[in-house]
């Protein structure tokens, strides 16, 4: 039986999509694709015994889960995809309503860090679904919403005047001077365990899979042409901010997110990362 290997079909995961679908490397992989939060989940049950994880999610089950190596979702400076849009500037969201419009542990603990840790800030925070292309009607009682994935980079290239548009990757560069780990990938302990020469293949073609994406930009970004609202050029830029390497700076910056939320109280210790030897 070929290992369980999650894999999220979003934007940002965009070159290994390519190379999965497109170039034979899930070659050996049972492919399981689905939104993050139900990877999250699988891993956490142990019915995958490799995939993509939030940062956030992968810190609650350490002890259960090791760290590929050199591999997550990166950007050192803004993200473009987790915008936070505010009727009134920033500090002035003490004690406001804020909406979280999808279940993002790792980007709700980001902004509640920085909110928190940079401005002093304790909102009152509620999830909710918004439609981005009608923020803030008539009626709503909230004073700024935190938008994630493709609703995030919609707002970030389509400014309404009056609001006040922050990008959380930047706010985090700001306040810590680093890059910030999104997501990063994790196997199983016990898989590990007893399969390493495999988990090693597998490693080298997910690897590998983010590299050829980005050496193919033009033909990955033809994949999805039809069926984004982005143009190429906003594209292009995209894949120019996210990163899928993680070194031992943007190691150290994951260490802090997670010594951060521990010191808020959104997370109740810190992890154990170990990382697998390849």
């Amino acid at each position: 039986m070929h290992p369980r290997v999650g894999h999220i079909n979003f934007l940002n995961c965009l070159p290994l999509t390519y190379s999965l679908l497109k170039c034979g490397y899930h070659k050996d992989m049972s492919l399981v694709m689905a939104v993050p939060s139900d990877l999250n989940k699988a891993m956490a049950n142990e019915e995958l015994d490799i995939s993509p994880m939030s940062s956030f999610a992968f810190a609650q089950i350490s002890d259960k889960a090791m760290l590929m190596p050199n591999i997550g979702i990166v950007s050192d400076g803004e993200v473009q995809s987790i915008i936070l849009v505010s009727r009134k500037p920033i500090n002035e969201l003490n004690q406001q309503k804020i909406i979280l419009t999808a279940q993002s542990a790792t980007s709700h603990c980001l902004l509640k860090i920085i909110l928190q840790k940079a401005y002093n800030l304790v909102p009152h925070y509620e999830i909710k679904k918004i439609d981005p292309r009608h923020l803030f009607e008539e009626n709503d009682d909230y004073a700024a919403a935190l938008l994630i994935g493709d609703d995030a980079l919609y707002v970030n290239h389509n400014h309404q005047a009056g609001l006040y548009y922050y990008d959380i990757g930047e706010q985090w560069k700001k306040m810590t001077g680093l890059p910030m780990v999104y997501a990063v990938w994790a196997v199983n302990r016990n898989f590990y365990r007893e399969h390493k020469a495999e988990v090693a293949a597998i490693y080298k073609r997910l690897r590998g899979g983010f590299d050829n994406g980005i050496k193919n930009k033009s033909l990955m970004l033809d994949m999805v042409k039809e069926k984004t609202v982005f143009s190429r050029n906003q594209l292009m830029d995209y894949f120019e901010v996210i990163k899928y390497d993680v070194d031992e700076v943007r190691l150290n910056a994951l260490q802090l997110f997670y010594k951060l939320a521990v010191e808020c109280n959104l997370l109740e210790k810190m992890p154990s990362i170990e990382i697998v030897e390849i």
